[in-house]
């Protein structure tokens, strides 16, 4: 006799034989048990989880001579032909192979017929999503409306490609992926009934690779003992199945959280070595990291969050002791963007070394946090600081502002220095709150966010953007204006494009049009313009609007001062667009002041 292969001679005969699978097995008994088994199932789920298993465990059951029973005896003739798949009552057919609507007539007509000698004719369809749209229909008819005693059991890994016409007319279950402890489980008692010794380390490295997949351990358990022989050694294991050591995987992530680039490097050369491809590398350290966050968050749940043995989970528990829960997500998550790189690097090695590299580098989670409580700690200390109406540093839409650049000349200076506490009279003019030390130029003594740390999105509190304040332009405000117009008023902000702001006070501004065209065509948006100032204010203020008589006639300014303004502005509206420059203004509570082109000129700086 030809020999069997594991995942044949091992398949269940009963539903109690039938692994993980207990939220299908049950409510199918139940219907057996009380005369309430439908005309119709579909079972569905992924490779090998037992779908034909359950088929023809639920055909043994109708049809044996004990039955309708849930433990169908194995001995008599119809079980033992349905086990071999030699009854005439029990068909099953290959959807893949027989995808036309001819051959789902032949179904038609063969269902017509009772059945001899069981009691009930059950056509079993695997992979029944390949029907054609045509057989689908003509099956509609028949599986609404089955002759007595017949039953339909359909199998597919995708429900998602059956019509719901069809899927309406039957019971659907939905078997899952088997747990890789269960898996484990049930490869062991196989191995013991085989002869095999095998380590549990071994086993649960084979149900991990099998992914859920009860079939797919079974074949690949199948191919170590061919390989072992009846002792199968922990390497014999790895060989077969191209595993990455799992020592080697624990001191590449040590090496990173210890933060010593060059033992995670070594340890990396060390897989290199043996062979080991660098993407399933990078897969077996992501996969390692996961488990050492979920192990750093719910260290007590361990067993059933971690697929590790008990020697396993001890030496994870300590490791992921030694750093923070957010340093560990961090790494996880740079690990998993650097893995996009893999697939089409020249040198896919070095990238994955740059990538433990970056991890051996990275930071605790804790700086960013530290930094802003010393920012918050600054600000208390330096005081309230507000904007137009003296308010406090934060409050209102006005506060936080910062400024660029300082200038003798600011507008509102006054307003804020009769504003100021009375600790703060001798202070400078360039001290302000910390709210606004984010985009000012400071003394060295205060803290100033590096931009790597401010791009951790994690460690950033979203917060609203900061409004104008005392020591802004006019020039900065209007742009400011328009770019709080352009989100919320479109109409509003394209009113705004031929219109400067003259004139700005602690309670009032004036606006200049440059015609009077534009003068109206402000002048109709009045009261949006009005709302648009308060809120940006936190105040109410008082808006006039003239016509701008500096400004040239309309059509009179020639070509070249046209063509340089309008490429400021756009140079201005680009930059409040850009996304980088708004997250920047919103993470340092920064404030806009000027904007200039790369290719411009820096002023130059008298010699001494």
């Amino acid at each position: 006799m030809s020999y069997q292969v594991i995942a044949r001679k091992w398949r269940p005969l009963r539903f109690d034989d039938v692994t993980g699978q207990s939220h299908v097995t049950t409510p199918l008994r139940n219907a057996i048990r009380s005369g309430r088994v439908p005309h119709a199932l579909v079972l569905t789920g992924p490779r090998g989880v037992g779908k034909t298993t359950l088929a023809r465990i639920l055909a043994r059951c109708l049809n044996c001579e004990k039955g309708p029973t849930d433990e169908p005896c194995g001995t008599c003739d119809s079980c033992e032909e349905i086990i071999s798949g030699r009854s005439t009552d029990v068909q099953e057919i290959d959807a893949a192979s027989r995808t036309g609507v001819d051959d789902i007539r032949e179904v038609i007509e063969s269902i017509r017929y009772a059945a001899s000698p069981g009691k009930h004719r059950i056509f079993v369809i695997d992979e029944v999503h390949m029907l054609s749209k045509q057989a689908f229909n003509a099956l509609l008819k028949t599986l609404e409306e089955p002759p007595p005693q017949s039953l339909f059991v359909f199998a597919t890994t995708n429900p998602e490609a059956i019509p719901f016409t069809v899927l309406s007319r039957c019971q659907r279950y939905d078997l899952r992926r088997i747990a890789a402890q269960e898996v484990a489980r049930c490869l062991g008692d196989i191995a013991k009934a085989e002869g095999v010794k095998i380590s549990k380390q071994s086993l649960l490295a084979i149900a991990r690779e099998g992914d859920g997949s009860m079939r797919d351990s079974q074949t690949l358990l199948d191919q170590v003992i061919s390989f072992g022989g009846s002792e199968v050694e922990d390497e014999a294991v790895s060989q077969v199945l191209d595993l990455i050591d799992r020592r080697v995987l624990v001191s590449i992530v040590r090496a990173c959280i210890e933060g010593n680039a060059k033992a995670a490097l070594d340890a990396c050369g060390v897989a290199a070595e043996k062979g080991s491809d660098p993407k399933r590398l990078g897969s077996s350290l992501v996969a390692l990291l996961r488990d050492l966050v979920v192990l750093s968050i719910s260290p007590n749940d361990a067993g059933e969050l971690v697929d590790a043995s008990d020697e396993d989970l001890e030496e994870l528990k300590a490791l992921a002791e030694q750093s923070q829960t957010t340093r560990l997500r961090r790494m996880f998550r740079i690990l998993v963007s650097e893995q996009e790189d893999l697939s089409w690097a020249p040198q896919p090695f070095a990238v994955l070394e740059m990538a433990l590299v970056r991890l051996a580098c990275l930071p605790e989670g804790g700086d960013v946090a530290q930094l802003i409580a010393r920012l918050d700690a600054l600000e208390k200390q330096l005081g309230s600081g507000g904007g137009f109406g003296g308010g406090n540093a934060g409050s209102g839409p006005a506060a936080g502002g910062g400024a660029a650049r300082s200038s003798s000349g600011r507008s509102g200076g006054g307003s804020r220095a009769a504003s100021a506490a009375p600790s703060e009279q001798g202070r400078s003019a360039d001290a302000r709150p910390a709210s606004r030390l984010a985009s000012t130029p400071i003394r060295p003594k205060a803290p100033v966010p590096d931009a790597p740390i401010v791009a951790e999105e994690e460690a950033i509190a979203a917060e609203a953007m900061p409004a104008s304040d005392a020591m802004a332009t006019p020039e900065a405000v209007l742009d400011r204006l328009r770019a709080l117009a352009r989100d919320e008023n479109p109409p509003l902000f394209q009113s705004l494009e031929r219109v400067r702001l003259a004139e700005r006070g602690n309670d009032h501004l004036v606006f200049a049009a440059s015609g009077g065209f534009h003068q109206r065509r402000i002048e109709d948006r009045r009261s949006d313009l009005d709302a648009l100032c308060s809120r940006f204010f936190g105040k109410a203020m008082r808006i006039e609007i003239r016509l701008d008589e500096s400004a040239p006639a309309e059509g009179a300014e020639a070509p070249a001062n046209r063509t340089a303004r309008e490429q400021d502005r756009q140079r201005k509206h680009a930059a409040l667009n850009h996304p980088s420059i708004n997250r920047a203004l919103k993470a340092l509570r920064g404030e806009i002041i000027d904007i200039q082109a790369l290719d411009d000129k820096p002023p130059k700086t008298p010699e001494r």
